[in-house]
């Protein structure tokens, strides 16, 4: 192929809808190289069969797709990773969309009632550790039953927004990644909730999966409450608020 059948940068980023910035660093990632880049003068020049890929770069970064998920869609060369890497992405999106929707109806609290900063007179517990033996399940129960938002940064449910009084992080353990290993305890959990209503948020835990350890009760002791287990066999007590 002549080098009269080479893009410039210039009008590569034209016809592939990325910038002149963007394809610069995708090239310094590695994930789009340009076909000749000259010794002397550093300029980049790209092949016309490379608009489709960049092309498709710009269509997944549009929309947030990782860097890394991108990576895995063009080096597969038979496609079949792009609706997986899709899917993995939008529940990625919908998780985001909760924490989002979770913020704006604290700052709608705020705008109302103002920010209420009172100061933390005794220890308050915000996180318990828990093992389970399907994430997704436990992801789909903790959400089903109580809106429990997954971070999968943290690797934790995370329950009401920092620095609420309702922020409470229920954390899975894991295995060494980026941010370190989580270890978590011998065998199940057993932690409380307090919740509005302990009838129902019973009755809810057992439709998205619990197993009931025994229904709503009063005792004399303590506020209404009731004990369920999640999918992994960790205990949860529920009481009224």
């Amino acid at each position: 192929m002549s080098s009269d059948n080479f893009l410039s940068i210039g009008v590569f980023a034209l016809v592939s809808g990325l910038s002149i910035h963007a394809l610069r660093h995708y090239d310094e990632l590695g994930l789009l190289r340009p076909a000749i880049v000259d010794p002397v003068t550093g300029y980049r020049r790209y092949r016309p069969e490379q608009v489709r890929q960049a092309r498709l770069i710009c269509a997944l970064r549009r929309v947030d797709v990782p860097i890394d998920s991108v990576r895995v869609v063009l080096d597969d060369q038979d496609g079949e990773s792009l609706r997986t890497v899709l899917y993995q992405h939008r529940k990625r999106l919908v998780d985001r969309a909760q924490v989002l929707s979770r913020m704006v109806r604290t700052v709608d609290h705020y705008i109302e009632h103002g920010v209420a900063m009172p100061d933390l007179k005794t220890p308050r517990i915000v996180q318990v550790t828990i093992n389970v033996t399907d994430l997704a399940e436990s992801i789909s129960f903790y959400q089903a039953a109580f809106d429990a938002v997954f971070n999968e940064e943290i690797s934790s449910f995370q329950f009401g927004t920092w620095p609420s009084e309702e922020f409470f992080l229920l954390t899975v353990a894991h295995e060494p990644n980026e941010h370190g290993k989580h270890e978590g305890p011998a065998g199940v959990s057993r932690f409380g909730l307090l919740v509005d209503d302990v009838d129902a948020a019973h009755h809810r835990a057992v439709d998205a999966g619990a197993i009931e350890v025994f229904p709503p009760a009063d005792k004399p002791w303590k506020p209404r409450s009731s004990c369920v287990t999640d999918p992994s066999g960790n205990r949860i007590d529920l009481y009224q608020a």
